[in-house]
């Protein structure tokens, strides 16, 4: 891997910290585009975003990852001046009360502070208020102040969680690493391929609104009419105290998680299997996963057209959907080294032998 341990905090922290709930990506699409300079952009009618090499022969081989991230919309203003929210994608019950939130205001570009109410004991609170019961108070005295700061029904909200390296070297907190650490691994994955192009295309296609139904990789796949697809993503860890399941399949520090099933999506086992020695081969700690639950962009790449071979590398995140994801910055590095690697190996016989069932 060509791009310096700077450069993969820099972005890390940069896609993490933007605000972009989906629906309400334009901060992350902001990064991408800066960082994507020298290629040619096109986008779809949603806000996804295709941006294309100079090449334009051979397979195309699309690298993908969301720039959504969880949160919520401002659903009603009280008269006396809290925010009542709608949650955008799915938000655990119990992880809000005293949360900060981030709260814009899309008519004036200004952001505001707010604080999810609880009540204490004193009062009868119980902690664990349900998401859809969540009230917040940005500090104003009446729904006048409020809109008088520019905000109304619609506003996009995100929570407030700074970028934290933690106790041991390369283990970093943040919001939004689902999926802003997928973000930032196709960064630099597109960053090292350009570097030194494949003679093939390798596309980087950013998508929208994936944490309330993969909607926008159902158009951004008519835009990008993929030949095969590698999605870059933020899945759960497995390694914490109460998870469920056998032998952790998203462990920090395990490498980066190839996933071969989920509900959602069966992997092409022939990429599955190329990714594997892949890895093997150029010495990139990597596990294989195969997930109960949950899904990804791949739901939608692979039924595009007549059906496209899709595979998911993802970077261990704990606690997703929630205030503070945690990430190893190895595993961050494996999952942008074995992108480079499988995308420089996807040439047009071994994309064709893929989907050759006859």
């Amino acid at each position: 891997m060509t791009s310096r341990p700077s450069d993969s905090i820099r972005l890390l922290e940069e896609y993490s910290q933007a605000h972009g709930t989906s629906g309400h990506e334009d901060a992350v699409r902001a990064i991408f585009l800066r960082e994507m300079r020298g290629r040619h952009f096109t986008t779809d009618g949603l806000g996804g975003v295709l941006a294309a090499p100079a090449a334009t022969a051979g397979p195309r081989v699309v690298l993908t990852a969301h720039m959504d991230e969880v949160g919520f919309l401002i659903q009603d203003i009280t008269p006396d001046g809290f925010l009542r929210l709608v949650p955008v994608g799915g938000w655990p019950d119990g992880v809000l009360a005293t949360q900060r939130l981030r709260v814009l205001a899309r008519a004036n570009g200004r952001e505001f502070i707010g604080i999810v109410t609880a009540l204490p004991p004193h009062q009868g609170g119980t902690q664990a208020a349900s998401v859809d019961k969540v009230f917040v108070d940005i500090g104003a005295r009446s729904a006048h102040g409020v809109r008088a700061l520019g905000l109304r029904e619609g506003d996009p909200v995100v929570p407030d969680a700074s970028f934290l390296p933690l106790a041991e070297p390369g283990l970093y907190a943040a919001k939004a690493f689902d999926n802003r650490a997928g973000m930032a691994a196709l960064t630099l994955a597109i960053q090292e391929l350009d570097a030194q192009p494949p003679a093939w295309q390798a596309l980087a296609v950013a998508t929208v609104q994936e944490e309330v139904g993969c909607r926008g990789a159902v158009v951004a796949a008519r835009l990008a009419n993929p030949d095969v697809v590698i999605v870059l993503e933020g899945p759960p860890a497995d390694d914490v105290p109460g998870a469920p399941g056998g032998s952790p399949q998203g462990a920090l520090g395990g490498g980066v998680q190839v996933r071969a099933y989920d509900p959602t999506a069966i992997m092409n086992p022939r990429l599955v299997d190329l990714a594997l020695a892949t890895a093997a081969e150029a010495g990139i700690a990597c596990q294989l996963a195969v997930r109960r639950t949950g899904g990804t962009d791949a739901r939608a790449f692979q039924a595009h057209g007549l059906g496209v071979p899709v595979i998911v590398l993802g970077v261990p995140a704990r606690y997703i959907h929630t205030h503070n994801a945690v990430i190893d910055l190895a595993d961050f590095h494996a999952c942008v080294a074995l992108a480079v690697a499988l995308t420089r190996k996807l040439d047009a016989k071994t994309v064709a032998a893929l989907t050759n069932y006859l």
